[in-house]
C-alpha cells in the first residue's frame, strides 16, 4: 500500500513500486498505459489490462478495436470503484486537514478503514 498525494499521476507511482512475482492481473484506467512498466509486470507474472485509447479528437476506435475490450475493463473495475465511493461516503476518508505527517496520515486512514469494516460487518 502507498499513500501520496492527490495531485500525483498514478504512473510514476506505479514504476516506483518494488514488485515481488504475483501472478495475476491488475486492471487499471487509461493512466497506467506503459509500454515499459506492462513488460516489467509481465516479467513478474502481472498481466496489465487497461481501456483501448483513442488518440486526440479521435471520435470512434481504431480499426479492430471495438470498445469491448475498454467495456471489459471497466467492469472489472467497477466494483473497486464502488467500493472507494461507498468508503468515502461513509468515512468522509479524503478529508484529513488536520493531519500533519505522513504516519498521522497514516493513523487517519487505518482508523477510517477500521471504522468503515466495522460498518460493513455489525451495521447491515
Amino acid at each position: 500500500m502507498c499513500l501520496t498525494e492527490a495531485s500525483r499521476h498514478d504512473l510514476p507511482i506505479l514504476k516506483e513500486q518494488v514488485f515481488t512475482p504475483l501472478l495475476g492481473t491488475l486492471f487499471g484506467d487509461k493512466a497506467y498505459r506503459d509500454r515499459i512498466t506492462e513488460q516489467r509486470l509481465a516479467l513478474h507474472g502481472t498481466t496489465l489490462c487497461t481501456p483501448d485509447k483513442k488518440e486526440k479528437g479521435q471520435t470512434v476506435y481504431p480499426v479492430g478495436h471495438s470498445g469491448l475490450w475498454s467495456r471489459f475493463v471497466s467492469a472489472m473495475r467497477q466494483p473497486i470503484e464502488s467500493f472507494f465511493n461507498w468508503l468515502i461516503a461513509k468515512t468522509d476518508i479524503q478529508k484529513a486537514s488536520k493531519v500533519r505527517s505522513s504516519d498521522g496520515l497514516q493513523v487517519h486512514c487505518f482508523g477510517k478503514l477500521t471504522a468503515a469494516f466495522y460498518l460493513l460487518c455489525f451495521n447491515p
